[in-house]
């Protein structure tokens, strides 16, 4: 017997978005059946105790056509001695009809549960398409809960297809997942399932790897055996059992969401000298189904890098959007589907800093699922003082009037120099500087002037032997920069300055 569901029942719209952190609901058509019940900032499907069995069903059909991501948080901590069952699961039903709970016990609130000599004693969910059991005990897999199927299968994501109520839900795959679905909030246990054109795939993560483990790749729902149609429309509900094995089964964090394979790529130096300028470079893509319109890159930069500079570059049709770096990387990027955006990053390693860092990156959206097996990435560098390091100081600034041809603004700067390991002989300072800025003819210099600045960079050196740097006697270099006014001046910062040992004659 099948249930229709009422025509007042009108489309969800993606992406559908429930924290289940508190009543009441974002969604008034969430039913929740036996022993599911909100409880401490997450939707518990069964606490951990023997015989329980809990629901939460969405009353209400999204649509199929463009394909459907899944995305939870869970916990699934307890257990009585060795024993931990049974387990959770996600499914999906014909969006025309409803439903009511499925079997309890190994069926995992989805398919039909058996006794002993083979009689239903529970019916399974009425006109289910998949459903997919995060099976700790075992019994998803064995003919307790549906056709066919291997037996027991502890620690195994289970697909038991299309059934209704006394019919179907017939095994169709199952990947052994060692050490099974143990988790906690605290170790960031995340499931994503997606149906993209028939297609199952299935993702577990968490935080010690958040691109997670791929368990299952693209399976055929469409062909496999004792397959109804796929439905136009869905509706999608959460189940979990216990036996006399227990658990607490919990979730949280919900989004529904259009998938789209958004792969990232991340770049940059394992090594570097303290003061250099480093790049890291980020690429991004989507390889479809869907458009992206609000992708995100987000990333950290290490407090270590300064004077920072971001850039981006889109291809076939992304539009990079306003970047920030104030607190971390953020850039929007309009991201079509076969588009692709480059973007670099760019920062100064603080002259004192020596030890590593790490810069990190991921791609997100607000209304898109990224299913893609690298969402995110990280480039660690590891940093050693140079033979000789400069640190820059401002001393004073003015308005220089005369002579004519020496009009500008004047800042003049203490570059302290500092010999890392051994004594340093010969040295050489550089740094960029504004065009029509060179260094103060009224100045007088001791050491050699190699470049003046109206190249766009200022060089200089010692002049000979005698102006060595010992460690721990740094040397002081009184430098005065001549820019054409204050406002090209800006900060006064020196970029890319940084000091060399000079190994020739």
């Amino acid at each position: 017997m099948t249930t229709r569901a009422s025509a007042a029942s009108q489309q969800v719209e993606f992406p559908i978005i429930e924290s289940f952190a508190q009543e009441p609901l974002t969604n008034p058509h969430w039913k929740l059946h036996p022993s599911a019940q909100l409880n401490g900032g997450s939707l518990e499907l069964t606490p951990n105790a023997v015989s329980q069995a809990g629901t939460v069903f969405l009353d209400q059909p999204f649509s199929s056509s463009l394909g459907v991501t899944i995305d939870f948080d869970y916990s699934c901590e307890g257990g009585s001695g060795r024993e931990f069952g049974d387990g959770f699961s996600v499914y999906l039903i014909d969006g025309e009809q409803t439903t009511g709970p499925g079997g309890r016990g190994g069926a995992l609130g989805y398919s039909y549960t058996k006794d002993g000599s083979g009689v239903i004693v529970t019916p399974g969910v009425t006109a289910g398409y998949v459903g997919i059991g995060f099976d700790n005990f075992g019994n998803f897999a064995t003919p307790l809960a549906g056709t066919e199927g291997p037996g027991s299968r502890p620690n195994t994501v289970g697909v038991r297809g299309s059934g209704s109520q006394r019919e179907g839900f017939r095994w169709l795959t199952g990947v052994h997942v060692p050490g099974g679905f143990r988790g906690s909030w605290e170790t960031g246990a995340h499931v994503q399932v997606s149906i993209i054109d028939g297609r199952l795939t299935v993702r577990h993560a968490d935080k010690a790897n958040p691109n997670g483990i791929l368990l299952i790749d693209g399976f055929d729902l469409t062909s496999a055996p004792g397959q109804t149609r796929m439905p136009e429309t869905f509706k999608l509900g959460f189940a979990a059992g216990t036996g006399a094995a227990t658990a607490s089964h919990r979730i949280k964090n919900l989004t529904v969401a259009l998938p789209v394979n958004m792969p990232l790529e991340m770049s940059g130096p394992q090594t570097a000298k303290s003061g250099d300028r480093i790049t890291y470079s980020i690429s991004v893509e989507n390889l479809g189904p869907n458009d992206a319109p609000d992708a995100v890159v987000e990333g950290t930069i290490p407090a270590a890098l300064s004077d920072l500079e971001l850039t981006c570059q889109g291809e076939n049709g992304a539009v990079c959007g306003t970047g920030s770096v104030l607190e971390g990387l953020r850039l929007p990027i309009d991201l079509p589907k076969g588009s692709k955006a480059m973007i670099n990053l760019t920062g100064t390693i603080d002259p004192e800093f020596e030890g590593r860092f790490t810069c990190t990156s991921l791609v997100k959206s607000p209304t898109r699922a990224n299913t893609a097996g690298q969402h995110s990435d990280a480039v660690t560098t590891e940093v050693e003082l140079p033979p000789v390091s400069v640190i820059p100081v401002i001393v004073g600034q003015w308005l220089q009037s005369w002579p004519e041809d020496a009009q500008g603004w004047v800042i003049s700067y203490d570059l302290t120099l500092a010999a890392n390991e051994q004594r340093v002989v010969r040295w050489e300072i550089s740094f960029n500087v504004p065009a029509g800025t060179r260094i103060n003819p009224q100045q007088s210099q001791w050491y050699e002037v190699i470049k003046d600045g109206t190249d766009g960079s200022v060089v200089i050196g010692t002049p000979d032997d005698s102006h060595t740097i010992e460690p721990g006697t740094p040397l002081t270099v009184a430098i005065q920069l001549l820019y054409p006014s204050q406002h090209e001046a800006g900060d006064g910062k020196l970029r890319n300055l940084r000091a060399t040992e000079v190994t020739r004659p």
